[in-house]
């Protein structure tokens, strides 16, 4: 079975490449934290890349459910860019911002892979039903 035709495996993917290549500038970063000139870099994030996908919303299919009363917007985290010191021979790179952003990319890729795993996990168990 081809698991791209499955969208939450191919979404999944997706986002396991992103996060990989996030922490591989990230590690390009922090080894040129002491090169003259050098600016950090980052990827877009994940949600630029989806292009066009919208969040999913509750549908009322009754009149005695109940609505939300606030937008889908509120919920949705903005990122906001880091104002860090850059140093006199021109270095824009802050090991203390690139450490957050690893630990960030850490935790996100370890939250992506279990929940593949919970997906094959389920198809398993349906195929030996």
């Amino acid at each position: 079975m081809d698991f791209n035709n499955i969208g939450v495996f191919r979404l999944a993917g997706a986002r396991l490449e992103h996060l990989a290549q996030r922490q591989r500038l990230i590690a390009e970063n922090v080894v040129n934290a002491n090169t003259p000139d050098y600016r950090a870099k980052d990827v877009k994030p994940f949600e630029a890349l989806l292009g066009g996908m919208k969040p999913v919303a509750a549908a009322r299919t009754s009149s005695a459910h109940l609505a939300s009363t606030r937008p889908a917007d509120i919920v949705r985290e903005t990122r906001r860019p880091e104002l860090w010191e850059v140093t006199p021979d021109g270095n824009a790179v802050a090991l203390e911002q690139e450490m957050t952003k690893g630990s960030e990319t850490r935790d996100a890729f370890a939250l992506t892979a279990g929940l593949f795993q919970r997906n094959v996990q389920m198809l398993r168990a349906a195929w030996k039903a």
